[in-house]
């Protein structure tokens, strides 16, 4: 079942489109991009059934509402920033709606968001022609978690012990999301958050190998910066 939900959405117009259940948001989203809907047209789904994280294999694991499972249509041609950005952008995004419901979350570069080590939130990012899918999930309701995850993921009602509903929470997601897209203090506001600053890391290379040393921060080009036993600074890209 599908419902015209109406939401404050900032893309004044736009439409935000509510399903019980789907696929997955981002390719729900990604028809409506070919079919040329409005920038800021919105997917919300109670459950997915094939809801995928950044990584290949990687799913999202989400009980009918009881996460926030949405994905957001948005015009890349429309960026004054490039590409790279934007899912740094969204985390920031995502991490200001999370403290606006009593949370403190910390920034995983390059998309998830973390509560006291756990997975908070995360977030996916793909093109689609000339737009740009913006996909979140937040964990909102959970009491529990299958025991995969149990040591590794939370909720905002474990965390606050408050009850957000994923419907409530969107409007506050897509408001952060519209600031976030032209906030010229992206940077800074993401390195005030950032997971393990200060702290050595190993990181994995997007074309296989590692580095390791002391995680300093993110560039401008969304580029996690650390720093080798040498001494070099090592610029490392989503």
């Amino acid at each position: 079942m599908e419902t015209s939900l109406k939401v404050a959405n900032p893309w004044a117009q736009a439409p935000v489109f509510v399903r019980e259940r789907t696929q997955s948001t981002m390719d729900d989203a990604r028809r409506l991009a070919l079919d040329g809907c409005m920038e800021g047209t919105v997917v919300v789904a109670g459950f997915q059934r094939e809801g995928r994280g950044r990584a290949p294999g990687r799913t999202w694991h989400s009980p009918a509402w009881e996460s926030l499972t949405a994905t957001i249509v948005l015009d890349a041609g429309a960026f004054s920033f490039p590409l790279a950005q934007l899912p740094l952008r969204a985390a920031v995004a995502v991490c200001l709606a999370a403290e606006d419901c009593g949370v403190r979350p910390r920034i995983k570069w390059p998309n998830d968001i973390l509560c006291e080590g756990k997975k908070l939130a995360g977030i996916l990012c793909e093109t689609c022609g000339k737009a740009a899918l913006v996909g979140i999930g937040v964990n909102c309701t959970q009491k529990t978690f299958p025991a995969a995850l149990a040591g590794v993921a939370c909720s905002i009602l474990q965390v606050t012990g408050r009850e957000m509903n994923p419907l409530s929470l969107l409007p506050i997601v897509l408001a952060r999301l519209k600031g976030a897209l032209g906030d010229g203090q992206w940077r800074e506001k993401l390195v005030a958050r950032l997971a393990s600053r200060g702290e050595r890391v190993r990181m994995t290379l997007p074309h296989g190998g590692a580095v390791e040393g002391i995680l300093q921060e993110v560039d401008e080009q969304g580029k996690l910066i650390v720093k080798s036993d040498a001494g070099d600074l090592l610029r490392i890209e989503s």
